[in-house]
């Protein structure tokens, strides 16, 4: 996969690579990418399984042409929606559309003043509270269907509140930076309308202890991990 990027603003690390190994929906299924930035998660799910009907969704124009041009370089068909998760208005080229499953990396942190710059600013900090963009990306997928996320994990609590009233069957994964380190990120998995208990699965270690990366991580890496077969 070649994958171009801004010189300036948010560029890909591991969260995203790390989150599409564990968003493994059936083929032909629909899917939305919401906050897909450059398109790298859309850009592993359709060229893993090119059934997937992707649409890819970004508040930031620029980001969006990004995406369309690093859809085209690897001639992946991805359909690319300029709009804003929050506004009904904003992305009422969705408004009758059902989604089999919404994966997500969104910005981490709660808005804040410092002096950054803009692309910074919205590819970095919550552009909507956390609980809009659940309850957006839930409002476009269908009853029965699956979300997957990346966030930190001192927000799994918000997370967890945010999914309370519309989905269930939650999987918890932690990702630890190290073996001797709490987890900094999680991920979690859940189906709208799901009725089953919340698990915390076995998590992940990104890197070893003189800082290379684990076997598990070299394997998510280069592409030849799989640990979600069936979403919850």
């Amino acid at each position: 996969m070649k994958l171009l990027q801004p010189k300036v603003g948010y560029r890909v690390a591991v969260d995203p690579i790390i989150l599409a190994a564990f968003t493994t929906p059936r083929a032909g299924r629909k899917i939305l990418d919401v906050g897909c930035g450059s398109g790298v998660i859309s850009l592993i799910l359709k060229l893993q399984e090119q059934s997937l009907r992707i649409t890819a969704l970004d508040i930031d124009a620029e980001m969006c042409c990004l995406c369309r041009r690093n859809a085209e370089i690897n001639a992946a068909d991805i359909r690319v929606v300029n709009g804003d998760i929050g506004n009904a208005k904003d992305i009422a080229s969705l408004k009758n559309e059902c989604f089999d499953h919404v994966v997500t990396n969104p910005p981490f942190f709660e808005r804040q003043s410092s002096r950054i710059s803009e692309t910074k600013r919205t590819s970095h900090f919550e552009t909507l509270s956390l609980d809009d963009w659940i309850a957006g990306c839930l409002g476009r997928l269908k009853n029965g269907g699956t979300f997957s996320m990346i966030h930190l994990a001192s927000r799994a609590g918000d997370i967890l509140g945010a999914l309370k009233n519309n989905a269930g069957s939650v999987q918890i994964i932690p990702i630890f930076p190290k073996a001797d380190r709490d987890a900094g990120r999680v991920i979690i998995l859940a189906r709208k309308s799901g009725k089953s208990p919340t698990k915390i699965r076995p998590g992940i270690i990104v890197h070893n202890a003189d800082g290379s990366y684990s076997d598990t991580m070299r394997r998510i890496l280069s592409g030849n991990f799989r640990t979600a077969p069936n979403l919850p």
